[in-house]
């Protein structure tokens, strides 16, 4: 019973505090893409701030994985590192999904990159799967169609160890039963 209360009150306060500061400590001198990845003067020690922002490439990948959304498609809502807000660049993709699946039944799954703890990832997913559904019903989709869950780091998309597949990892998937 003891054990039962402890993981109770240990979950209860991960989902409670929020994101962690905790950031993924890769090798500060490696390279992405051919380019340095700079460390804003840190040490070599330093951890590399996550990506922010979608890049080029990303971009141009997103399109032949049906990322964008021009083709009637869903497409997945992509976060950035240890948040659960919505990039200001998957607005496009979220008013298109919302577009979509105004009149249908909709499962969200919310996913993590391989850092933090399994509990941490759980709470942060169905964080992110939460941000969407908000942003859907103020789209007009009726929140008694949408169901979430959230698959922590269970279910990634890519199993490289750069910040280019960390990225795609975090992600809220739209799912039609």
């Amino acid at each position: 019973m003891k054990k039962v209360a402890f993981l109770s009150a240990t979950v209860a306060m991960l989902i409670l505090s929020g994101c962690s500061s905790k950031e993924p400590a890769i090798d500060a001198t490696a390279n992405v893409n051919g380019t340095s990845v700079g460390t804003n003067g840190a040490g070599s020690n330093a951890v590399i701030a996550p990506v922010t922002n979608a890049n080029a490439n990303d971009s141009a990948n997103a399109g032949a994985n049906g990322v964008n959304g021009s083709d009637g498609q869903l497409v997945s809502i992509l976060f950035d590192y240890d948040k659960f807000d919505i990039r200001a660049d998957m607005q496009d993709a979220m008013t298109k999904n919302a577009l979509l699946v105004k009149s249908k039944s909709i499962k969200l799954e919310g996913n993590c990159d391989e850092f933090g703890s399994d509990e941490y990832n759980f709470a942060l997913g169905l964080k992110r799967a939460n941000a969407v559904k908000s942003a859907l019903v103020n789209s007009g989709v009726n929140a008694d169609a949408i169901s979430m869950s959230s698959l922590g780091e269970s279910n990634p998309v890519c199993l490289e160890k750069t910040q280019e597949c960390w990225a795609k990892n975090r992600r809220v998937d739209f799912k039609l039963p």
